[in-house]
């Protein structure tokens, strides 16, 4: 029988591994310094693309599209070059 009540051995073993695997508990998405610029590049393409939007601004819109993209691109590149995710 299980330490923990109301739960099988196979439910304690998972939890066990879950409690002392790390790679299991945190897989570590979106921890490195190629996420973190990728995605600071897009909130700030998004945001002044809406601001240009509302100020009727057509060719900064499609600017700010393009930085959008350039955003996305980023973070693989950025990860190739050693700021990614270490150890996975």
């Amino acid at each position: 029988m299980s330490t923990r009540p109301g739960i099988t051995e196979q439910h304690a073993a998972d939890l066990a591994v879950a409690e002392y695997d790390p790679a299991f508990v945190d897989p570590g998405h979106g921890h490195s310094r190629a996420a973190w610029a990728s995605i600071v590049v897009m909130l700030v393409a998004i945001t002044a693309g809406t601001v240009f939007f509302f100020l009727d601004q057509p060719l900064l819109v499609w600017i700010s599209a393009g930085v959008l993209v350039l955003g996305a691109i980023l973070w693989p590149v950025l990860a190739k070059a050693g700021f990614g995710e270490q150890g996975h």
